[in-house]
């Protein structure tokens, strides 16, 4: 029970209302603000479209899936004008925080409905030991292995991978470094369509249901408007130059994307794939243009 009086699960109730009330604001703020309707229109259109424009609030939307089933939208808020010209925004409302939530395997499932082809087993149990929980099913025998290094070796690595029922990087890396090479590999050279599939996409079947755009709403007027597609050009060169790495701390606990980070988090019962963006790497893709 919080200071408030609610419990978790009301807490987050009460916390996804509040944000559907703070879109609803910030998307009436947004259709009469002449600077940022130029700027949106010259991010997406070719110029600023005539009338008044309308905006609707599509926060938490589900829709059909590439997965036959249903998915969470990308798309927050829709900004429509009178002859039908459209732009599909994906709103931020703090500089950091999760993006994209979804298990490995709908992460593996998309992927491999993307590229047209298998899963890479090695990469599949890469990653199923970095993100661990129910994951590590088929690949319990490896988890131990370097378990029982890990508590010879590093005693705080080993209590922090089984109090999160996971590998970290830097035990991955020595017990398996051909399986963890291929693992970031896999991140760097697939980065385009994990980018996309974070910001935009999803898991979403109907390109109406992609975001074109982030905006970061407490962001400076002139650094809050990012067209995805630009962003996503931009890293085929960042790549090459900034490789997919773990995070320095704590054994590498996290994996180091140019726009953010993915990280495992566990928010009710099982350890789940959590992308998260980062406003300060974001502004510096767009630079790099």
């Amino acid at each position: 029970m919080s200071k408030t009086g609610r419990t978790r699960s009301e807490g987050w109730r009460h916390a996804k209302v509040d944000g559907h009330a703070n879109e609803d604001s910030f998307g009436e703020q947004l259709i009469t603000d002449t600077y940022f309707l130029q700027a949106l229109s010259d991010s997406i259109l070719e110029s600023l479209p005539n009338g008044n424009p309308t905006i609707k609030v599509d926060g938490s939307k589900h829709v059909k899936s590439i997965l036959e089933d249903q998915t969470t939208s990308k798309v927050d808020l829709e900004i429509t004008w009178p002859k039908g010209e459209r732009v599909t925004i994906s709103l931020k409302k703090s500089n950091s925080g999760q993006v994209w939530l979804i298990s490995v395997q709908r992460f593996m499932a998309a992927v491999s409905h993307h590229l047209g082809k298998q899963f890479d087993r090695d990469v599949a149990a890469g990653i199923s030991l970095f993100i661990g929980g129910s994951n590590l099913a088929p690949h319990i025998s490896m988890y131990e292995e370097a378990l029982n290094v890990d508590r010879k070796d590093r005693p705080k690595i080993a209590e922090q991978e089984i109090r999160q029922k996971r590998l970290l990087a830097e035990s991955i890396a020595f017990s398996f470094p051909n399986i963890w090479e291929k693992t970031l590999n896999f991140f760097s050279e697939n980065i385009e369509l994990i980018t996309k599939l974070s910001f935009a996409e999803g898991l979403a079947a109907d390109p109406k249901e992609f975001a074109q755009v982030v905006v970061y709403n407490k962001a400076p007027k002139g650094s809050n408007i990012f067209p995805i597609s630009a962003l996503v050009e931009t890293l085929k060169e960042v790549i090459e130059v900034n490789p997919v790495v773990p995070g320095p701390r704590n054994g590498g606990s996290t994996l180091l994307l140019p726009t953010g980070t993915l990280q495992m988090h566990h928010p009710q019962e099982d350890n789940l794939m959590q992308f998260r963006h980062e406003y300060k790497k974001i502004v510096n893709l767009d630079s790099s243009e």
